[in-house]
């Protein structure tokens, strides 16, 4: 059952999935820091993911942890995951979502749990602050994208994109070609 909690002594790690053309953004709320293509969780500690789409639909999937599940606009899903040991694991979106769905894949990394909290400790407040400004920038479809790490997340930001309030994608429209008369 996706949304059901995972029985554990060990408070389980919070992390918001947004899905966005073509790239997963994921959100540390606790930590207050957010990554690009890179899912770094502490191993054999419950994670309780929020996902929401920026876009379309698309699903989240982690083959060796289990199952996959929808991240749909406007909408929240829960799930529940547990990397049962440190390793490193492929994510990707196994839902077609447009010319780069190809390159909308990321790196899991299960880091022991004390290694976990000394890699959030060392992003936070190192790279730029992921902000409405920075949002709107990375939300530009893109595929490929390299992993990135944001030292700081505006407070509210996954609930703002699911409420659709932030700052809508800033593609600039496909410029016109200036008319010149003909001269005679």
């Amino acid at each position: 059952d996706p949304p059901k909690a995972i029985a554990s002594a060990v408070k389980p790690v919070r992390v918001q999935v947004v899905s966005l053309d073509w790239k997963w953004l994921f959100i540390y709320p606790d930590q207050g820091i957010a990554t690009v293509n890179q899912l770094v969780v502490p191993a054999e500690t419950p994670i309780t993911y929020r996902l929401t789409s920026a876009t379309v639909w698309n699903v989240f999937f982690v083959p060796q942890f289990g199952s996959m599940i929808y991240a749909m606009p406007r909408m929240t899903t829960r799930l529940n995951l547990q990397a049962d040991k440190p390793g490193n694991y492929e994510g990707l979106s196994s839902h077609f979502s447009g010319d780069g769905f190809p390159g909308m894949q990321f790196q899991v990394q299960a880091l022991p749990p004390d290694q976990f909290a000394m890699w959030a400790q060392g992003a936070r407040g190192q790279g730029p602050a992921l902000d409405g400004r920075g949002y709107a920038e990375l939300s530009r479809p893109s595929s490929y994208v390299k992993p990135m790490t944001y030292g700081a997340v505006a407070p509210g930001l996954f609930d703002a994109i699911v409420a659709d309030r932030v700052p809508p994608n800033p593609v600039p429209p496909a410029p016109r070609r200036a008319r010149h008369p003909k001269r005679p």
